[in-house]
């Protein structure tokens, strides 16, 4: 015969249930939009957040401002087409493509309110601008991949070079000079004028019909030094897919099994044998991986099906957060909120992994009003078992 159970003792093992929730990570937020013709497989969408909003843009083509506290709708606009492609950020406005009448066009909107400001005279951007006074430089789709200098105020193009494929690479954007490249893995150098500069480099190759000095190499860190095949090979990147970060100090490399940290000229600053570091029962070679934000002393990264905060200053961990179930398309990381999309539904969600007391008391508050609607019934001894086993899962996570 069961004994009977006080509602205190049933109440404090439906709040240890929730507590070990709401510690791990707690749903702060959910999109509710419809769409008509979602499917998980060939999801696109991307997200980026902006002081008080979430610009989103989803699988019905749209692009959302989603108010982060309030988390209703600011407003909206079609874009025309599904895209993966992040809104550029400027001062109070951003950048986006968008289809009108089968033609794309890159144009400048408000971030208040989503009203087009101007259109641009190029399809697309396709790499991170960089603004000096009035004029941005970047590279554009426009009959053909480019390197432009546009002026703002002025909304005309101050001079623009074919580089073809090697819009798709991101310039690297120096004091006196800009380093982009001509496809192929071959990198040239130009002033903030448009004029093309001498290397050491005794290779030259022909844009359009003039003669320029290139080097051959992946990639630059951030303080201009070059990534060669023989760097990446010897640091065990060679032969596989890699992404790479810059910040003002730091270089970052993640692939599908480590992450390498360089400082300035290239020096060693972390290395993880992912694999080995961070152990998955099944590993997925093909799942979505992605560096973050990070500090002038850690790291956010997501890795198989983990959000991982890394102080690689210290080479210690510092989180694993694990996110199996949102299946996400790709993160954000806002102090200790996780704003993610889904590819179980394409919405969008707010988590809270270490809710402040506010938001802990809401959470308690909701659950106390749930038991008294609801009334736990008398507590199974294998859930009892289980929530104690989740408490020390969540315990040695968090040490």
């Amino acid at each position: 015969m069961l004994r009977k159970v006080s509602a205190f003792y049933l109440l404090r093992w439906c709040l240890l249930f929730v507590c070990c929730s709401v510690f791990s990570q707690a749903k702060i937020y959910q999109s509710n939009l419809l769409f008509n013709d979602f499917t998980s497989d060939g999801f696109l969408g991307a997200i980026i957040i902006s002081d008080d909003i979430i610009l989103y843009n989803t699988s019905d083509s749209k692009v959302y401002a989603i108010d982060k506290k309030e988390g209703k709708i600011n407003w909206e606009i079609d874009a025309g087409a599904k895209s993966n492609t992040i809104p550029y950020l400027y001062n109070a406005t951003f950048f986006y493509g968008k289809y009108e009448n089968g033609v794309l066009k890159c144009a400048q909107y408000d971030l208040k309110t989503g009203t087009k400001i101007k259109d641009f005279p190029f399809e697309s951007l396709h790499t991170k601008p960089y603004f000096l006074n009035d004029i941005m430089y970047c590279t554009v789709l426009a009959d053909g991949g480019k390197l432009a200098a546009y002026h703002l105020n002025e909304n005309k193009i101050l001079w623009q070079q074919n580089i073809g494929y090697g819009a798709e690479a991101q310039p690297l954007y120096l004091k006196d000079k800009i380093i982009a490249n001509a496809a192929d893995d071959n990198w040239f150098e130009i002033d903030y004028n448009g004029n093309f500069l001498k290397s050491k480099s005794k290779k030259q190759i022909y844009l359009d019909t003039t003669q320029i000095f290139v080097k051959n190499y992946p990639f630059l860190t951030h303080d201009g030094k070059e990534i060669t095949l023989d760097f990446l090979k010897k640091n065990k990147f060679s032969n596989v897919e890699y992404k790479t970060k810059t910040t003002q100090k730091h270089t970052f490399l993640l692939s599908q099994n480590q992450l390498l940290i360089l400082g300035d000229n290239k020096k060693k600053v972390l290395q993880l044998d992912l694999e080995k570091e961070i152990p998955v029962p099944d590993f997925d070679p093909y799942a979505y991986n992605a560096i973050l934000e990070s500090s002038a002393e850690s790291l956010w990264f997501y890795y198989q099906n983990h959000l991982l905060h890394y102080d690689f200053k210290n080479k210690k961990r510092l989180r694993k957060v694990d996110l199996t179930k949102w299946n996400p398309h790709q993160i954000a990381v806002e102090n200790r909120t996780i704003w993610l999309l889904s590819k179980n539904d394409g919405q969008l969600y707010k988590l809270d992994f270490e809710p402040d007391q506010k938001t802990a008391d809401r959470l308690e508050f909701k659950a106390k009003m749930d038991f008294e609607r609801h009334r736990c019934s008398e507590p199974d001894p294998k859930m009892v078992e289980a929530i104690k086993a989740a408490q020390e899962e969540f315990k040695k996570r968090n040490q």
